[in-house]
């Protein structure tokens, strides 16, 4: 490991060769209904959703692939710990807007790792802020745009906290999630 440039440790063994299929999409109507129901403080639908965003959105962002979803995360009014980590040949990103309007949307958190096969995805300790509803793109840079990468949504309760994790595959032909992968957590 270089002392100069050190980069964080990430365990990516446990993520490779996943079980992947196609996600459920959440349609704009049950989004709507899952938005509502965890701003009125019902805690069990906090988590992550695959949904579709415009076209519009997805040419903002140079975003292009066979792949097109984001992820909407409904997390709680409260303080959230985001931490990224990546081991990819290509360089990958993880964009965290506030909504999927191709217009209004404000980028929160676009992630992107500094080289080839860094671990290093976003601060090496994350960052914490007050939850609320956000939507999260991963992807991987092929010229000067991005292409979608497959994801899966993993539960990320451990050690006396709540959350979940955004796991993402660049490669269509190998089932090796830890690509981009995020985790959100809290207490």
């Amino acid at each position: 490991m270089s002392k100069r440039f050190p980069i964080p440790a990430f365990d990516y063994a446990p993520y490779k060769n996943m079980e992947w299929d196609e996600p459920q999409y959440v349609s704009p109507e049950e989004q709507a209904a899952l938005i509502d129901a965890a701003q009125s403080g019902a805690g069990i639908l906090f988590g992550c959703h695959p949904v579709q965003a415009n076209p519009g959105f997805y040419e903002r962002f140079k975003l292009r692939g066979s792949h097109t979803h984001a992820l909407m995360c409904l997390l709680p009014p409260q303080e959230i710990r985001l931490v990224g980590r990546s081991h990819a040949w290509s360089i990958q990103q993880a964009l965290v807007v506030d909504s999927l309007d191709s217009q209004r949307s404000n980028v929160i958190y676009d992630w992107k790792t500094p080289r080839p096969m860094n671990t290093r995805l976003g601060p090496d300790e994350g960052v914490t802020f007050i939850g609320k509803l956000l939507y999260v793109v991963c992807s991987h840079r092929y010229s000067d745009y991005w292409i979608f990468n497959r994801t899966l949504i993993a539960d990320n309760n451990r050690q006396g906290r709540k959350g979940f994790g955004i796991l993402s595959a660049s490669d269509d032909d190998i089932n090796d999630f830890h690509a981009c992968n995020l985790a959100f957590s809290w207490s």
